[in-house]
């Protein structure tokens, strides 16, 4: 179990290192192909590594099975905003306040998710706890925008 935590937690911050330093370069390519251009780039080497862990897991052909109701297929347009509004952001308020203000939103919405049970997750409620953790960060926005 110590393992599994491990490796979660790596992958977890993996990832947030990636987004950070997915928007920075995206940010950076767009001052040379334009931001469309930079995310359509973006997208394809997405695509191409999608598809490639597609085919590697068993490429199962079942894209839209009968069941998942629409609102399942909305994981790219999150995606999208994610990268567009990062590529965007970055170069004007900095990479670690748009990342800050990025983990809020996360946190928050997280909360919700976890509260609800949304989207099939577990339940979680939100506790005192849970809401002094969110205001750590809030705090921590205030303190990198210094």
């Amino acid at each position: 179990m110590m393992t599994t935590d491990i490796v979660f937690t790596g992958l977890a911050i993996a990832a947030g290192v990636a987004a950070a330093v997915q928007a920075a370069i995206n940010a950076a390519l767009s001052r040379f192909t334009g931001l469309g251009c930079a995310l359509v780039i973006n997208t394809v080497v997405v695509l191409l590594g999608a598809v490639g862990l597609w085919v590697a897991t068993g490429a199962k052909v079942a894209f839209f099975p009968a069941g998942p109701s629409w609102g399942l297929y909305l994981g790219g347009l999150c995606g999208f905003v994610i990268i567009a509004s990062l590529t965007f952001v970055f170069p004007k308020i900095g990479a670690a306040y748009a990342v800050a203000l990025m983990v809020a939103g996360q946190c928050v919405a997280a909360l919700m998710v976890d509260h609800f049970g949304l989207l099939g997750m577990p339940r979680a409620p939100v506790t005192i706890h849970r809401v002094m953790g969110v205001a750590l960060v809030a705090a921590g926005i205030v303190v990198v925008k210094a």
